[in-house]
């Protein structure tokens, strides 16, 4: 039986499997649509993806977190499961039946773009997002990656047919986007026999009580972070122009890399929080934990600092040269954000949602005030300022505030030691000479592995043991022998 971190490391490889390699697809592919789609159908598509993804969580009234949270809990239970997917499932039918009937009466006022079809995105949408926590809850991790991976390749493909020979444009897109929630789904909802916990008769009012009570509080939540961005982007237009906004994404795409990989790590922390959150060993658990994510986390940070003078002219043109100067503020935002998000996590295990609102919610009102003070004085660097400050007031709040239900405390000086690393990669960064850059970015990589040297050792005796068809404690005495 894996250990608590084995299973942990082990879950976000999966996710990170099924999610990375269809991102990396959908990446390859990017020629591809911008050569065969209008700027208008690209627009089009991409503003009802965003809307979508802002939907989703208020229509759904976030029941998919709740049925995940709740479902871990009644992981030995098949009576208790029942009773918490029946409910859930419920509910989301009467949400999509109100979502229908809202939807035929404002198109009779308002002209929304393939009305049709942008309806059907979001109403599918909604299936995924509760069947995928469905599956997180159930402890069906792979069947969760697997179904993220089904709906890349059904996108891909019927955009590949739709755009290329059918020449459907934007119309084309979103059918793709349709077929693939709604084979997801079934797919899911064949793989994880959900029909076996479908019950009417366990139906109740206290259950769907105790469900939203959870579930609401992360609606905010979860809008906050799409109202923070905009409201930034809407900052920044207004006070220095739509220019300065295009600059402004350019530098917002590589700390976004940082985010995407830190989020695979994210969704496995948050079940293993849940699972442990009663354990006796809870608080050694939780700081191990912890400790070893701001050590890797951190020294990735660091390392991409310190490879993006390297790196970035030969990935963004000339005209966006002003992006350099933004980079490594947002991605310790990012690092910050990420950090806050780990202790999120506790919230999330103690069903102490309204927490996790009412701090976001700050978060993002000191967010949006900085901006607005300092952007007159210091331009772009506001909004990024703004966010790192934010962030890691968030960080530091929740790591106090969390004491109340988990003591954690990092190792030796590992808060220092980042800082020192971040602090000499931002500097190198800036000092932008090649020799200088090239000597600072395989330092970084050394720091890193360094820093790191417990995780880089269990990797090594993984992929030997794999290599040797030996067990990894095998391995280890071999080693030890040679030795």
């Amino acid at each position: 039986m894996p250990s608590k971190k084995e299973a942990l490391v082990k879950n976000a490889l999966i996710i990170a499997f099924g999610n990375a390699s269809v991102q990396l697809i959908s990446f390859l592919l990017l020629p591809f649509y911008t050569s065969h789609l209008t700027t208008q159908d690209f627009g089009v598509v991409d503003l009802i993806t965003t809307y979508s993804l802002l939907l989703v969580p208020i229509l759904t009234l976030e029941m998919g977190m709740a049925a995940f949270r709740f479902l871990i809990d009644a992981r030995e239970d098949p009576k208790a499961k029942t009773r918490i997917i029946t409910n859930v499932v419920q509910l989301a039918g009467v949400i999509l039946l109100v979502l229908v009937g809202f939807f035929f009466v404002v198109i009779q006022f308002v002209h929304i773009p393939y009305g049709g079809l942008a309806l059907a995105s979001v109403a599918t949408a909604v299936l995924p997002a509760l069947l995928m926590q469905f599956a997180r809850g159930l402890d069906r991790i792979k069947a969760f990656a697997a179904s993220s991976i089904v709906a890349g390749l059904i996108t891909v493909s019927l955009n590949i047919i739709l755009i290329g020979p059918f020449n459907m444009g934007a119309r084309g897109m979103l059918i793709a986007g349709i077929a693939a929630n709604l084979v997801s789904s079934l797919y899911l909802f064949i793989t994880l026999r959900i029909h076996r916990y479908i019950d009417f008769r366990t139906g109740d009012n206290a259950m769907r009580r105790e469900l939203l009570k959870y579930s609401v509080p992360l609606i905010p939540n979860t809008i906050s972070w799409w109202v923070i961005n905009a409201a930034d982007r809407t900052i920044i237009a207004i006070f220095l122009g739509v220019a300065s906004n295009g600059i402004y994404a350019i530098a917002y795409k590589f700390p976004t890399i940082f985010t995407t990989i830190f989020s695979y790590f994210g969704l496995s922390w948050a079940e293993s929080a849940s699972v442990h959150i009663n354990s006796k060993d809870r608080d050694t658990y939780f700081s191990e934990v912890m400790t070893a994510s701001v050590k890797f986390f951190g020294s990735l940070t660091c390392v991409m600092i310190a490879f993006m003078p390297i790196v970035f002219p030969l990935l963004v043109d000339k005209a966006y040269s002003e992006a350099y100067q933004y980079i490594p503020i947002l991605i310790a935002a990012s690092f910050f954000s990420a950090t806050a998000a780990l202790y999120g996590a506790i919230y999330i295990a103690k069903k102490k949602t309204k927490d996790i609102a009412m701090t976001t919610i700050w978060a993002g009102v000191l967010n949006v005030v900085l901006s607005l003070v300092l952007i007159k004085f210091i331009g772009l660097y506001a909004t990024a300022f703004a966010a790192a400050v934010a962030y890691l007031v968030l960080t530091v709040y929740r790591h106090h505030d969390s004491k109340k239900y988990v003591a954690i405390t990092y190792e030796g000086n590992v808060l220092i030691q980042i800082a020192l690393f971040f602090i000499f990669t931002t500097a190198v960064y800036y000092y932008n000479a090649l020799p200088v850059t090239i000597a600072g970015a395989v330092a970084a990589a050394g720091v890193a592995v360094f820093l790191n040297r417990s995780i880089v050792g269990i990797a090594k005796t993984k992929i030997f043991s794999k290599l040797k068809g030996l067990p990894p404690d095998a391995v280890i005495a071999e080693e030890e022998l040679n030795r």
